[in-house]
């Protein structure tokens, strides 16, 4: 295993290469690096024009837009990370991108970069990165037949397993949280109305029932002075009384 090419020296000794098929953002870009003094700066708008000046004279950084044509950013990234493209293996790339998704970050580690950097960036992102590779102790190592950085496949490993323990409370949550939301609006309708339970128990319990009472309970007897349940006889039977006489 060995360092990176940029790990022990100064950001003014550097020699860095820029890859980007934007001329405008390459101009950007080189401007920010021109002001921090580093030793050269070379430009580059097309990834396989860049790879041949690499071959012949590698630089400490390389610094890549993630999206051009024909060569992307990660085919040149994985093209150097080829144990045999040595010396170039060992050269740190920042990649730059406007689209820095999780899963896309994650494929630009795995392949072997040492930071990514989303658009639009800033001269002191940018610098903070190339102090922070100057310092790096993170050895390069042979996995088959390419250098990955020691010890990322584990780091990313790890953040893996905490995304998926965090989606799993969040599926959990989201099973739970109708339940929830329905037992807390029964405990707060009983906390705000204590009496309704009582309430509710001397209602009647059903329209017949009630009609009964009111028929059978509140008449009148003929003297008007009380109640009555005994029920009044039929006109037909009173007749036939009378003719017996």
């Amino acid at each position: 295993m060995e360092h990176h090419a940029a790990y022990g020296l100064s950001i003014e000794s550097l020699d860095i290469v820029i890859v980007d098929d934007s001329k405008s953002v390459l101009t950007m870009i080189r401007s920010m690096i021109s002001s921090m003094k580093v030793a050269r700066v070379r430009s580059y708008d097309r990834g396989d024009a860049a790879l041949h000046a690499i071959m012949h004279e590698p630089p400490n950084v390389i610094i890549t837009d993630l999206n051009m044509a024909p060569m992307s950013g990660l085919q040149l990234l994985s093209l150097i990370r080829r144990g045999t493209m040595e010396p170039l293996s060992f050269i740190p790339v920042i990649v730059i991108t406007a689209y820095a998704t999780e899963q896309r970050v994650a494929k630009l580690f795995e392949t072997g970069a040492h930071h990514v950097l989303a658009k639009p960036m800033s001269s002191a992102a940018l610098q903070q990165r190339l102090r922070s590779l100057c310092s790096d102790k993170r050895l390069m190592r042979l996995d088959g037949d390419r250098y990955v950085i020691d010890g990322m496949h584990e780091v990313l490993e790890e953040k893996r397993s905490r995304l998926r323990s965090l989606e799993k409370a969040r599926q959990f949550h989201e099973q739970t949280l109708p339940d929830a939301k329905k037992q807390q609006r029964a405990a707060d309708r009983i906390m705000h109305n204590p009496l309704e339970l009582e309430s509710d128990a001397d209602k009647p319990h059903s329209q017949s029932s009630s009609g009964w009472r009111g028929s059978s309970l509140s008449r009148k007897d003929s003297s008007g002075t009380g109640t009555s349940t005994r029920p009044s006889r039929s006109p037909r039977y009173a007749s036939v009384g009378r003719g017996r006489r």
